[in-house]
């Protein structure tokens, strides 16, 4: 059986994340409605992500679509669904006020996002080629790109 590396590492980082923000004694000292915001926040862009991923959502970190996904959620970033996730980790540890949740989230879970979208990325461009390279220059990473509106 072959184990998906950088999809297990984010599952591990993030489970590694609720036990520590449900164990920490330690509290951050502001209301927990940043949390729940933060959470529903997250949760609907989850639910925006999904009826453009369609069944890409439960693959590997390999592309199994066809293909690319450029409309929707996937105009403004790459990687909506990873933005999610983060959003969706931060409005836990925030509502659970735990510091060290949110030292975990920078620490362990954002960058195996990172890493796992920098994986799919290459494997992207080597799929969808010259279609990639265009689409991923016009759009941001994991946030949307800073676009400059003025006028040159």
């Amino acid at each position: 059986m072959k184990v998906d590396f950088p999809s297990l590492l984010m599952v591990v980082s993030f489970t590694a994340n609720l036990i520590v923000c449900i164990l920490d004694p330690t509290k951050l000292s502001f209301s927990r409605d940043t949390g729940i915001a933060l959470l529903v926040l997250g949760s609907l862009l989850f639910i925006y992500v999904l009826p453009y991923l369609r069944t890409g959502l439960f693959g590997e970190t390999k592309p199994d679509l066809d293909y690319l996904i450029t409309k929707g959620p996937y105009r403004i970033c790459r990687h909506p669904l990873y933005l999610s996730f983060i959003v969706i980790v931060l409005g836990i540890d925030f509502m659970l006020r735990s510091v060290l949740g949110v030292a975990f989230t920078f620490l362990l879970a954002v960058p195996s996002v990172i890493y796992r979208a920098r994986i799919e990325d290459g494997l992207l461009r080597d799929k969808f080629g010259e279609e990639w390279v265009r689409y991923a220059n016009g759009v941001g990473f994991i946030l949307p790109k800073v676009r400059d509106t003025k006028k040159r």
